[in-house]
């Protein structure tokens, strides 16, 4: 996805200056796009000049504002994006999740440090998400209205519901992050002050395809360092008779 998507879906609901686009985007479309005002004054301009949309100023404006609206040729690029065949799921690049994956060599405080605070992060984000999906079953969202006036009859309850899924899935997200951080934070709790004897972690054993015990792991583990060792001395011991027998020649 592009920048320029999520400025022709805001322009295809009411005109807008950049000045409201900005603050738009710090709030709703914030929670899935994230853009500074920097980012988006280049990408209007440049979507003015595709023709997709048209800015007129406003003579009573005193701050000059130019405000925008799609044009037909935007709508029907909209149209073509959102309809797509082909899914944009962004490659996996999960900055905290691999911190996480090599924590274990540090010490249980910061463990506890670095799971409590990815936790702090999705509590606040949980709370402005709900805050978001609530205004949309209440039909008091700002763009929810904006979008309602422009509507077919007999379509609102479809728009409220589709506006609705797209906030609660990102609620859904922020409660399986708050789980999974909990989660470690009790069984941190069960372990105590030491990494020795760690207790099995209860979704460990609640997988449907059992996993092998910690003690068979460890088991792999070991036979794994074993096989290494032996394939060491092998080589070690072919070296050694190759030399003998260069020097006998």
């Amino acid at each position: 996805m592009s920048l320029r998507f999520a400025l022709l879906g805001f322009l295809s609901t009411t005109p807008a200056s950049g000045y409201t686009l900005g603050r738009k985007f710090a709030d709703g479309a914030g929670a899935m796009w994230e853009a500074l005002p920097s980012q988006i004054y280049p990408e209007l301009g440049k979507l003015e000049k595709l023709g997709w949309i048209h800015g007129t100023t406003d003579a009573s404006d005193k701050l000059n504002r130019r405000v925008y609206e799609v044009t037909p040729e935007g709508m029907m690029a909209l149209l073509k994006w959102v309809g797509g065949e082909e899914a944009e799921h962004p490659p996996e690049r999960d900055a905290e999740r691999v911190r996480f994956l090599f924590l274990e060599r540090s010490s249980l405080k910061t463990i506890r440090v670095h799971v409590m605070r990815h936790r702090a992060h999705y509590v606040d984000r949980l709370e402005k998400w709900q805050e978001e999906r609530d205004t949309v079953a209440a039909g008091t969202h700002e763009r929810i209205i904006d979008r309602l006036r422009a509507c077919k009859p007999g379509e609102r309850d479809f728009i409220m519901h589709m506006k609705w899924f797209a906030f609660e899935g990102l609620v859904q997200r922020a409660e399986m992050e708050i789980g999974w951080a909990n989660d470690i934070l009790a069984w941190l709790d069960e372990l105590g002050e030491v990494k020795t004897n760690s207790p099995v972690p209860k979704a460990w054993t609640s997988i449907v395809s059992k996993p092998r015990s910690v003690t068979a792991v460890s088991a792999a583990v070991a036979q794994s360092s074993t096989s290494q060792s032996a394939k060491r001395v092998r080589k070690s011991t072919l070296r050694k008779k190759s030399t003998r027998r260069s020097r006998h020649r």
